[in-house]
């Protein structure tokens, strides 16, 4: 049976807790084991926004999520020392969170461990803390960055660069003249002109670079994620290019100018005190040279620059002035030696420059958008030259156009590719639009909907440097393509790389499985053609046959009806063609003569690179080489040809008995005999009539 007395003695001590906690300024929570809400004080309710009777019973996730783990594990040991005040984010009832300051206690009961939080409102605090901080790291007037957050501000981007192997670029920049703009106006008005320019500056970089205001006039800006050093230059451009725009200021129109120096870190300085140094020094080179200009601190990159502005300077006029013009590559079928197309390719002649090479200027044209005029001229001017010839009674060829990525990616793509043909009359079907791999397969989606839009006017399409990005076949086979042009550089290497020449045969047994032509561009030799007209390659454009001409010059080719002379499927009988490769003219002499009645037709040379030529050219059943050789020696040169003509049968021959030599030229494969000179006249005929008895048999199993 209870005591009376003790019941009542039980609900005073209740009472009076429950007083103690009515009395305290912050909000005050008791918790079980469990984390469930046993009791909390009016200022709970009024902090939180629930009623006491909602409260009580739920876990005490509903107003502290993110501090409930920490009640977790001290509760989970009650031996810990006590928590030491911390703070966190608190959620009230309507979902809004603000931070708050926790002290945690805990009383041991009967029923177990309890835990008491008390909690206090901080946000008034912290937004004066967040007054200071700012007051104390940011401009007054224009709220940039002040010196000490830009010092840290470098000093991150210069430890996340070293991490991440990356290029940083401080930029000083100083208003020219600045003071004598400033005399003529009151100090509300040039703190305008201040404001002004602080915004415009912000818009001329992105979002995680700094722009500060360290003095008067004085702006840095910190570029992080730089690809190459020159990436600076346009941030600078821009930046001039902005802040000189006029702009009204009462009923004056005003113009700032700046100059800028440009430091980048590692190059001019890997700690932030060099580099606004050097940012520094650079800037006041740039006022040295005239003002309204910038300038590295490294003096080679500001020649390199300098050229680069020229460049871009030249370009842009070039079509005012007529300096571009479009010649023209015929392009050749490998079956039949005729003309079924040719390529228009821009060309640029300036009176300062003189002929300008392709490769540099149309990535600056590229780079600065100034390609998509002078892209759609080119298509203009190639389709009018096209109809024009056909009218004069010409052939009916198509001519091949390249877009480049900023054409390709163009919403108006396909109205202006429509335009063209209208306004110039020349049927789609005599218009081949070539694409590069790496443009179709950087978005794969949207790339086919363009294709299929274009397929759609009646053009022809073809996928351009075939080999040099990531091809899916997947992806391929769904693109609607008629031809594969292979990229000059597995051209090139075509007859002396076995890398190139395997993957030359792959992209013309795949093309073909998809039912596309290839087309081999850059053919420079005899060997390259016919080696990769042997492959089953069908067509080919390149200096071999012509470089690319002027209008005019090409119309006299198409009148001439000049044809691409093929050769047989093998000059001479190949079980009877020999190839002798020697440093030595004299030993090449002598095995002429002992083999001279004995059927053969034989090619000789003295290097190696005259040998793949040869073989490229000719169907060689074998080939008898001696290893020791000056700039590629006998092994390696034998080893490539095993695998570019692995049907050939190869000999080696040495003056020299080492028989390390000897033996890695079997280990690699590369022969099928081994000779000592000088050879006895009798060895060397009866070894040669083995080995061609030997190369029917591989010649017969391949064929």
């Amino acid at each position: 049976m209870q005591n009376p007395d003790s019941d009542k003695e039980l609900r005073q001590n209740e009472a009076r807790f429950q007083k103690l906690l009515e009395s305290f300024p912050d909000c005050v929570v008791v918790v079980d084991q469990n984390y469930l809400i046993l009791i909390v004080n009016r200022r709970f309710e009024t902090m939180f926004g629930y009623d006491r009777s909602e409260a009580i019973g739920r876990s005490a996730e509903i107003f502290l999520p993110e501090r409930f783990g920490l009640l977790l594990d001290w509760a989970g040991d009650p031996e810990t020392a006590m928590p030491h005040p911390g703070e966190s984010i608190a959620r009230r009832k309507n979902g809004s969170e603000f931070p708050v300051e926790i002290k945690l206690g805990a009383i041991e009961t009967t029923d177990g461990m309890e835990i008491v939080a008390s909690i206090r409102d901080i946000s008034e605090g912290k937004k004066n803390e967040a007054q200071l901080e700012y007051r104390a790291n940011r401009d007054g007037l224009t709220g940039l960055p002040n010196r000490n957050l830009l010092v840290d501000r470098i000093g991150q981007a210069i430890l996340h660069a070293e991490r991440f192997s990356q290029r940083v670029a401080v930029l000083f920049v100083d208003l020219d003249r600045f003071k004598y703009f400033m005399a003529g106006l009151s100090h509300e008005m040039g703190d305008l002109v201040l404001q002004e320019i602080a915004g415009r500056l912000k818009s001329c970089v992105r979002i995680n670079d700094t722009v500060a205001r360290l003095g008067n006039d004085v702006f840095v800006i910190v570029v992080s994620h730089l690809r190459e050093s020159e990436d600076a230059a346009k941030v600078a451009q821009k930046i001039q290019k902005t802040v000189s725009r006029p702009f009204k200021l009462g009923t004056r129109i005003c113009e700032v100018f700046c100059s800028i120096g440009i430091a980048l870190h590692p190059k001019d300085g890997k700690d932030v005190r060099t580099l606004l140094k050097n940012a520094e020094v650079a800037m006041f080179r740039a006022k040295e040279n005239g003002r309204n200009c910038f300038q590295y601190f490294t003096e080679q990159l500001n020649d390199r620059i300098a050229v680069r502005i020229t460049l871009e300077r030249y370009l842009r006029q070039s079509m005012e002035n007529r300096e571009l013009s479009v010649h023209y590559q015929p392009q050749m079928d490998l079956r039949t030696g005729r003309m079924i197309g040719f390529e228009a390719l821009l060309r640029w002649q300036n009176l300062d420059l003189g002929m300008v090479p392709p490769d540099r200027f149309i990535p600056l044209a590229e780079e600065t958008g100034l390609i998509v005029p002078i892209g759609e001229w080119v298509l203009h001017t190639a389709c009018a030259d096209n109809k024009r010839w056909q009218e004069a009674g010409h052939p009916l060829l198509p001519v091949a156009v390249n877009l480049s990525p900023r054409q390709f990616w163009d919403p108006d793509l396909v109205k202006i590719v429509a335009r063209v043909l209208r306004d110039t009359g020349l049927e789609p079907r005599y218009l081949e639009l070539e694409i590069t791999e790496s443009m179709v397969m950087r978005d794969v989606e949207n790339a086919l909907a363009m294709l299929r839009e274009l397929k759609g006017l009646g053009v022809e399409l073809s996928m351009d440097d075939f080999g040099t990005g990531y091809s899916n076949l997947n992806h391929l086979k769904r693109f609607p393509f008629g031809k594969l042009k292979m990229d000059i550089t597995f051209v090139r290497d075509v007859t002396h790389d076995p890398g190139c020449a395997a993957i030359a045969k792959t992209i013309i047994a795949m093309a073909h499985n998809l039912n596309l032509r290839v087309i081999a561009e850059g053919i420079e030799t005899e060997g390259q053609l016919n080696y990769l007209r042997l492959q089953g390659c069908d067509e080919m454009q390149g200096f071999y046959f012509s470089r690319p001409l002027s209008c005019h010059d090409f119309e006299q080719l198409i009148v001439e009806g000049r044809r691409l002379y093929v050769s047989e499927e093998s000059k001479g009988s190949p079980e009877r063609t020999l190839l002798l490769v020697d440093d030595e003219p004299n030993t090449l002499s002598s095995m002429q003569r002992v083999l001279h009645d004995e059927g053969y037709r034989i090619f000789s040379t003295t290097n190696a690179d005259d040998g793949f030529e040869l073989l490229a050219t000719n169907r060689i059943g074998v080939v008898l080489s001696d290893l020791r050789m000056p700039g590629m020696d006998g092994i390696e040169f034998l080893s490539r040809v095993s695998r570019i003509h692995p049907e050939t049968v190869r000999i080696a021959m040495s003056g020299y008995a080492d028989l390390s030599m000897v033996t890695e030229a079997i280990n690699r494969g590369a022969i099928y005999k081994f000779l000592t000179k000088p050879v006895e006249n009798e060895m060397l005929r009866k070894i040669l009539i083995n080995a061609f008895e030997h190369f029917e048999i591989l010649y017969q199993t391949n064929k």
